[in-house]
């Protein structure tokens, strides 16, 4: 029971409380200059309408604008079932599949998130590749 008491012991102090260096970097992060986060917050919500603006444009996307994170996840329902350059995709996982195949732009299927017909693509990139990306995207589905 001894050891047993020193472990628990261990354990809450390596697991419970943060450390001194992360408090220390913590404090230093917001008490100085906060313009690179004013910069990456501009920079986010400028892709965030880019990728929008662009998925918006492709028949069979029905695009929500996200409020948080850097993530869109639109749905693709409709095009389920369609005709792809010869190839049938019945689930978003074989949508997401047929895109890395077709046009290298990765996504990440509704079925990660328990529901088919949904796909997440990332905007945490910089603004060109994000273009090039869902201009892949597009002409894929032109």
């Amino acid at each position: 029971s001894d050891v047993i008491k020193a472990a628990l012991s261990f354990q809450s102090h390596l697991t419970s409380n943060v450390n001194n260096i992360a408090q220390e970097a913590a404090r230093a992060a917001v008490s100085g200059s906060l313009d690179a986060v004013n910069e990456m917050r501009v920079a986010f919500d400028r892709r965030r309408r880019t990728i929008v603006d662009m998925l918006r444009q492709i028949d069979g996307f029905d695009v929500p604008t996200p409020k948080g994170a850097f993530y869109v996840y639109p749905s693709v329902e409709r095009l389920l079932g369609r005709d792809i350059r010869g190839r049938v995709a019945n689930t978003s996982g074989e949508l997401a599949d047929l895109i890395l195949d077709q046009v290298e732009v990765a996504a990440v299927p509704g079925e990660a998130f328990g529901r088919s017909g949904f796909l997440r693509f990332s905007y945490a990139l910089s603004d060109d590749d994000l273009v090039e990306g869902i201009t892949r995207v597009q002409e894929l589905f032109a």
